[in-house]
């Protein structure tokens, strides 16, 4: 039976996806995204209605809906979405709508603060090589509602899952072959109350393995490891079998680094590549050609270094995918000292103390930019980390560190973008942002 369903979130990819997937269904949707300057596109008009950026008022629109929908980023903190649920009105989320369409695909899911889009890419390369069909999808490529639009396009594919805490707060009944945990440090805390309830959404991926699946897991998060979730630790009601990854060691029951010949530079690039072919080896066996693993490629914009002839001394990297304070701290591990970091944009509710302590350990100089620069800033003199200067932007940022580079007459240093936080407030994605870095070393002269 057709609804009116009221779809928040329709901007974006993953938005005007799901809104045709919606009317495809018969619904018809009335479409609301918060930033005015999103607007429906190649959608039924008859089947639709545009709620505008500053109209989403409940008793305004109270009776107009049958039924509320979300794209992953919506919060459903707040206010809009609490009354409605105190109404009796149903939410559901795209991901809980689109899984039963998936049924009929092998998927592997992955989660974790930092890492999922490099590890969803290095197991789509390495089925592709072994001559397997896969699709990275989900947070990270093709929407999954874009698949349950053209079933046949995609059909026979392994799906490639990467995915969110957002969308695993109600993955409805997704069903995975294969798990993946990779790690968790402090994130979108203006979401979540504390880390233990931020963790405990990505714990939901264990519910959505399949009877014969596989969970892999980082050690620093089972129950001897972690300082969270004490005597309720989600692994300890699971079934299923499950494989640990020493993260430190860089080790797993089947690989280990020191095995392993890749051209993917970091530590955090390894680990993320044993996960990968744990999870490869559920659909593959044993036997991985080593040729397969030196052709693999890093992620654009995750720890990219960027060539250049202009500046010998300088080494570029872009590591704009790192939104969290913890990826930046790898990115800094993994550069070469002395390092000039380029960190700021929209925080998430998160606190810069520890981040400012392990900056100050480092040695690092940080030129902090953006909406978040003066909170940024604030944290760090708290902890008595004070090698840092303020910037309008990354455009100002960036050729303040070159010049002292220059200035200071040194023989190496490395120019990292690695921002800490989202760019919503000067760019619209990571990717935009990554590829303005670029631009700006491109224009070197």
């Amino acid at each position: 039976m057709a609804d009116r369903v009221l779809l928040l979130g329709a901007g974006g990819k993953t938005g005007w996806a799901y809104a045709q997937l919606l009317q495809r269904h018969g619904h018809h949707v009335l479409w609301y995204d918060k930033n005015p300057k999103q607007e429906p596109q190649q959608l039924n008009a008859a089947q639709l209605t545009h709620v505008p950026a500053d109209k989403l008022d409940f008793s305004a629109l109270k009776g107009q809906f049958d039924w509320l929908t979300l794209t992953p980023g919506v919060p459903r903190q707040q206010d809009f979405i609490i009354q409605a649920q105190k109404a009796g009105v149903r939410v559901i989320s795209e991901v809980a709508y689109v899984a039963p369409s998936l049924q009929q695909f092998q998927i592997i899911g992955i989660t974790g603060t930092d890492g999922k889009s490099t590890t969803t890419t290095l197991i789509g390369q390495l089925l592709r090589a072994l001559g397997h069909d896969a699709l990275e999808c989900g947070n990270f490529g093709i929407p999954l509602s874009e698949i349950a639009l053209d079933m046949e396009k995609y059909a026979g594919k392994i799906l490639v899952c990467e995915l969110s805490s957002y969308q695993l707060e109600e993955p409805g009944s997704l069903s995975l072959d294969v798990g993946i945990f990779l790690n968790l440090a402090p994130d979108h805390l203006n979401r979540y109350t504390d880390i233990e309830e931020y963790g405990l959404a990505k714990w939901n991926i264990l519910a959505c393995i399949k009877p014969k699946g596989l969970m892999i897991v980082s050690e620093n998060l089972t129950a001897e490891k972690t300082p969270y979730w004490k005597n309720k630790h989600p692994l300890h009601n699971f079934g299923g079998r499950v494989i640990v990854i020493d993260t430190q060691r860089l080790t797993t029951p089947h690989f280990a680094a020191d095995q392993i010949v890749t051209s993917l530079a970091g530590r955090h690039n390894i680990s993320n590549l044993l996960f990968a072919l744990e999870a490869v080896r559920e659909f593959h066996g044993n036997a991985i050609d080593p040729e397969v693993l030196k052709n693999l490629k890093a992620l654009p914009h995750r720890f990219e270094h960027i060539p250049q002839s202009v500046f010998l001394q300088m080494t570029f990297i872009n590591d704009s995918k790192a939104t969290t304070t913890q990826a930046a701290m790898v990115a800094i591990e993994n550069a070469g000292a002395p390092v000039f970091i380029f960190l700021g944009g929209q925080g998430k509710g998160e606190r810069y103390m520890e981040f400012g302590e392990k900056l100050k350990a480092s040695g690092a100089f940080a030129l902090i930019y953006g909406e978040c620069r003066n909170d940024m800033a604030s944290d760090f003199r708290a902890v008595g980390f004070e090698n840092f200067t303020l910037h309008e932007n990354l455009f100002k940022a960036f050729h303040t560190a070159k010049r002292m580079v220059i200035q200071q007459k040194l023989t190496h240093a490395t120019l990292l973008l690695s921002p800490a936080v989202t760019s919503w407030d000067q760019f619209s994605s990571f990717e935009e942002r990554g590829d303005f870095f670029r631009g700006l070393v491109n224009s070197l002269t």
